[in-house]
């Protein structure tokens, strides 16, 4: 058997369930946020990060030959 006393094993007990319990909300919150749905301003905003990027490419590419 454990070397613990029977107090400081059920206090662990009790920090262990307490854990797990957040790690199942935590768990919980953040599925619910990988579930929403991107904000179209958001996208937008990548679509034009995108294009600059593009833009860059192309002239680096036109000034290199």
């Amino acid at each position: 058997m454990s070397n613990e006393p029977k107090g400081d094993r059920e206090k662990n007990r009790m920090v262990r369930a307490r854990q797990r319990a957040i790690g199942r909300e935590l768990r919980r919150i953040y599925d619910d946020v990988v579930r929403e749905p991107i904000p179209d301003d958001f996208l937008g905003l990548l679509q034009q990060m995108d294009e600059r990027e593009e833009e860059k490419d192309g002239k680096a590419e036109h000034e290199a030959k």
